[in-house]
Parts: C-alpha cells; sequence; structure tokens
C-alpha cells in the first residue's frame, strides 16, 4: 500500500493527501497563485536577500536580529548538526512582479534513511519563527504542503505549534564559578595602600576594528568561561561570521571593559536602538550569559 504525504498540525491534527485521481484538496487557481522555492544557506542571490529584508520590514517581526538572513543563513552553515537545511521562499505571483511572502526554514528528512519527517527549523537557544506575511498564512501552508507533496510524496509534514505560539527562551547555560586568584589579605599588609584602576568602556562598531575586538572578546571568554566558546569551533565560526556580517551593515557593536591594560569585560550587541540584543557577554567578575537579552537603549 503506498503511503502518502502527511501533515500533522502541532503534532496532533492530521490531514492525508487525496489518492491519486481524487478531486484536489485546494481549487488549482490558488495554488498556481504561488511559486515556493527552496534554498540551501549558501544558494541565496543578493536579490532573494534583499527580498526577504523587505519582507522583514513588512511584516514587522518581533525579533529582527536572529530572523535576519545575516544570522539565520549563518547558523545553518555552522549549526546544522548534520541535517539538511533548506529555506522555502513563498512567491506570490500573477498579479505584477512575484512579491516574497514568506520564509520558513526547514529541517529535510534524509533521503535514504531515518524518519520521513519535514519540520520548522530555529537555530538552537533561540524562539525565532518562520516569517509570513499575516495575509497569507492559510494559501503558504497549503502552497507549501503541495510542493513538498510533490518532492516528498512519503514524507510527514509537522507544522509544529511553535508557528503560532513560540515557545519560552531557554535561560542561560549555567556554569560554574570562575575561582579567583589567592591574594593576600589586606590586613596583612603594612603601610600599603592599594587603589583599584579605573574602568573604562570601549564601543567598537566600525567593521574595520569589530574583527579584532570579536578576538578580544573570544580570548577573556576563554581565560574565564568554564565552558569557552572558543572550545566548540561551529560555535566559534558563527561568532565571527556573523559579527562579521552584521558589521558590514554597522549593525554590531562590540564593548570592551578595560581595567589598566587587561580587558575584564565584554559583550557583542547585535542590531541597534530598541530591536539590539545582548547575544554574547563575558565577564571575569561573573560566568558567561549566552541566552540573547535586549540591550539598553544607550548601549
Amino acid at each position: 500500500m503506498r503511503q502518502l504525504f502527511t501533515v500533522i498540525e502541532g503534532g496532533a491534527g492530521r490531514m492525508a493527501a487525496p489518492a491519486s485521481g481524487a478531486s484536489p484538496v485546494s481549487p488549482a487557481p490558488a495554488a498556481s497563485a504561488w511559486r515556493i522555492d527552496l534554498r540551501r544557506a549558501a544558494a541565496f542571490s543578493d536579490g532573494e536577500i534583499a527580498a526577504w529584508r523587505a519582507l522583514l520590514v513588512r511584516v514587522r517581526v518581533a525579533d529582527p536580529v536572529h530572523a535576519d538572513p545575516d544570522y539565520l543563513l549563518s547558523a545553518a552553515q555552522h549549526q546544522a548538526g548534520g541535517r539538511d537545511l533548506v529555506f522555502a521562499l513563498a512567491w506570490r505571483t500573477g498579479n505584477g512582479p512575484d512579491q516574497l511572502a514568506a520564509i520558513v526554514p526547514l529541517a529535510m528528512p534524509h533521503t535514504l534513511w531515518g524518519q520521513a519527517r519535514i519540520a520548522p527549523w530555529q537555530p538552537h537557544g533561540t524562539t525565532v519563527t518562520p516569517t509570513i506575511a499575516p495575509d497569507s498564512v492559510g494559501e503558504v501552508r497549503e502552497a507549501l504542503a503541495d510542493h513538498l507533496r510533490a518532492l516528498r510524496p512519503r514524507a510527514v509534514l509537522v507544522l509544529e505549534s511553535a508557528v503560532d505560539s513560540p515557545k519560552a527562551p531557554e535561560g542561560p547555560r549555567l556554569l560554574r564559578a570562575v575561582i579567583r586568584r589567592a591574594s593576600i589579605p589586606t590586613h596583612s599588609l603594612i603601610g600599603v595602600r592599594t587603589v583599584p584602576a579605573a574602568s573604562r568602556v570601549e564601543r567598537i562598531s566600525d567593521p574595520y576594528r569589530v574583527r579584532d575586538a570579536v578576538e578580544e572578546f573570544l580570548l577573556l571568554d576563554a581565560q574565564v568561561s568554564a565552558a569557552p566558546i572558543i572550545g566548540d569551533p561551529s560555535e566559534a565560526a558563527l561568532v565571527r561570521v556573523v559579527t562579521r556580517l552584521f558589521a558590514q551593515r554597522r549593525q554590531v557593536t562590540v564593548a570592551l571593559t578595560r581595567r589598566g591594560d587587561a580587558v575584564v569585560a565584554a559583550s557583542i550587541t547585535l542590531g541597534h536602538g530598541a530591536e539590539a540584543v545582548v547575544w554574547r557577554r563575558v565577564s571575569e567578575d561573573a560566568s558567561t550569559g549566552v541566552a540573547p537579552q535586549r540591550a539598553d537603549r544607550s548601549a
């Protein structure tokens, strides 16, 4: 018996495709008004990226930093974890120039083994959801299901509830406290007064200086964190690539806190203004927090 393409809404309801020769689920005109393109992260054209950013502006996404192609495409290339990741672009056609109405990141099943399961994908530690124009959600899902049905007739498309109701963001990783170096008690010093060196904060957003500032951030992180970023090559590559791409659009700020000649704290902020997020942060006085946080307007 032939196994048919199946759509699962939120992992609960199930809708099977009609058998061969049966009447289609949706009228032909609706399907012909849409074009679905599947792109891997390295295959996007400049025009597609420009249309993606225009869609983000039209939809007014809640988290434009993590929904930006510079972030999502970099994460897909460096943190795929062996999965076959593609981005579905849904274009509305037939009324003038084609207009991009949705970007849906998908984890595709292997062609030879593994479960035939297609599901929305998001980078680890984020709650970014597919970007879909509000007036096109139903049509996009139907067009996407029709396209994937033709490609993988034995697959199961799982439209998780997270698309409509994002999960609560994960908390920061709990890292062990860094043991301070032993020092001579102050009461044992005679006739010596210690004056702490003044701290100064340097905020770097110039594209030509961001790379060196990121390396100083990674060096401090390697010195004081229990789980250094540099210890995970894919994570370190993601930090370097994302900051380089955001710097080209002046959308990243690296803040270095110096005490004397030493860097004692550092942070990386993506975006600017009210939409900026503190993406990475490290300090000699505390463990590293890696969960994205809203940045202060003054940052």
